[in-house]
């Protein structure tokens, strides 16, 4: 009765790690998004809040922390390529307080779009 009832535990336990490691690992290693940038808009606490348009868009927040490659370009019609973690704030304005959200940034490169 003992043993049954350790294996049923060593199955569960099993199993919930191996459908939660996958999970994990995604959060560590990032969401990959591409896209060409529709529109930037500058924050106020310092990073830039980006629309980014394509397969993987969405909206995105770039900070200062990000691994940026050479040529990075901020401005629409380029195209991006990278990674995001968690959703990021950036501040519209202070009184009244707005707040949009995007998803930070882990690290981007840009195409050379004349």
């Amino acid at each position: 009765m003992y043993m049954r009832s350790l294996l049923r535990m060593l199955v569960a336990v099993l199993l919930v790690a191996g459908l939660t490691a996958p999970v994990s690992a995604f959060a560590a290693l990032g969401v990959p998004f591409g896209g060409r940038v529709a529109s930037i808009f500058y924050c106020l606490n310092g990073g830039i809040y980006e629309t980014i348009v394509g397969v993987r868009g969405g909206a995105f927040v770039w900070t200062p922390a990000a691994l940026t490659f050479r040529n990075y370009q901020t401005r629409p019609g380029v195209n991006q390529v990278g990674l995001a973690d968690i959703a990021y704030p950036c501040v519209i304005s202070f009184k009244p307080l707005i707040v949009w959200y995007g998803l930070r940034i882990q690290m981007v490169g840009t195409s050379l779009a004349i």
